[in-house]
C-alpha cells in the first residue's frame, strides 16, 4: 500500500507499507524478466521488499522501470532516468527519485536497537537531544545511513568520517550534515519525517 508520496526540492520521496502476498506485488509488475533472481531468494521478507520497491518505483515514475546494480550493490536505473536510492525497515520501503543529482535515502524503525549500537555510530561531539532522545538518535543513524549510500565509497567509519550538525528534531525538517572520508570533504543538506512506527530522512549534496 502506498503510505507516502511527495516532492521535496527536486527529489520525489514515497514510502510503501508492505501488506501485501507476493503474488499481489507480482500483479502489479508487469516486468517479470526484470526480476533476475529475487524470486529464488530464500528469505519471504526479502523477496516482498525487492518486490514492494519496484512497485513503489513504478508508482513515482509513472512507468515501470529496470533497477541494475553496481559491484558495490548500489542501484541504478538501467534507462538512466533517474538517480535512485532505496531503503527498507520491518514492513516498508522507500524509495527517492532526482533527475538531476545523486540522493540517499534511508528509513529507520522506531525501536531501541539504536541504544545498542549508538557508540559505533554517534560520537560524543554530536548533539542529541535529551528531551526527544530516541529519535534523535534514530535521525543521526538514518541520516548516517543515507550519507553511506550516497557517497558509495570505501573505508567509512561512521564515527571518524560523518558528523551531523546539531539541530533539534521536529516532525520534519532539514539539517546539515557533512562527511571527511573523501577528498573533496562533501557539505548535505538532510531533510527528515518523523511517523508513528519510523523515521524517514534523505539527503543531496550542497558541493
Amino acid at each position: 500500500m502506498l503510505y507516502l508520496k511527495e516532492e521535496i526540492s527536486d527529489t520525489i520521496l514515497g514510502v510503501w507499507q508492505i501488506e501485501e502476498s507476493k503474488e499481489e506485488l507480482l500483479h502489479l509488475l508487469d516486468h517479470h524478466d526484470w526480476l533476475g533472481g529475487i524470486l529464488s531468494i530464500k528469505s519471504e521478507s526479502r523477496i516482498l521488499e525487492m518486490l514492494a520497491v519496484r512497485v513503489l518505483l513504478k508508482e513515482l515514475a509513472g512507468d515501470e522501470k529496470e533497477i541494475v546494480y553496481y559491484p558495490s550493490g548500489r542501484p541504478y536505473l538501467k534507462d538512466a532516468s533517474c538517480n535512485i536510492s532505496v531503503s527498507h525497515t520491518k514492513g516498508y520501503v522507500a524509495v527517492a527519485l532526482n533527475q538531476h543529482h545523486k540522493v540517499g535515502i534511508d528509513i529507520e524503525k522506531i525501536s531501541d536497537k539504536i541504544r545498542r549500537v549508538q557508540s559505533r555510530i554517534i560520537s560524543e561531539r554530536e548533539y542529541i537531544d535529551k528531551d526527544n532522545e530516541l529519535i534523535h538518535l534514530l535521525l543521526h543513524w538514518s541520516v548516517k545511513e543515507a550519507m553511506f549510500k550516497l557517497l558509495d565509497v570505501e573505508g567509512v567509519d561512521f564515527l571518524k568520517h560523518l558528523y551531523i550538525h546539531p539541530f533539534t528534531p521536529k516532525i520534519r525538517g532539514w539539517f546539515k550534515a557533512s562527511e571527511s572520508r573523501t577528498n573533496e570533504v562533501h557539505n548535505f543538506s538532510a531533510f527528515y519525517q518523523v511517523e508513528t512506527d519510523f523515521v524517514l530522512s534523505y539527503l543531496i549534496l550542497d558541493n
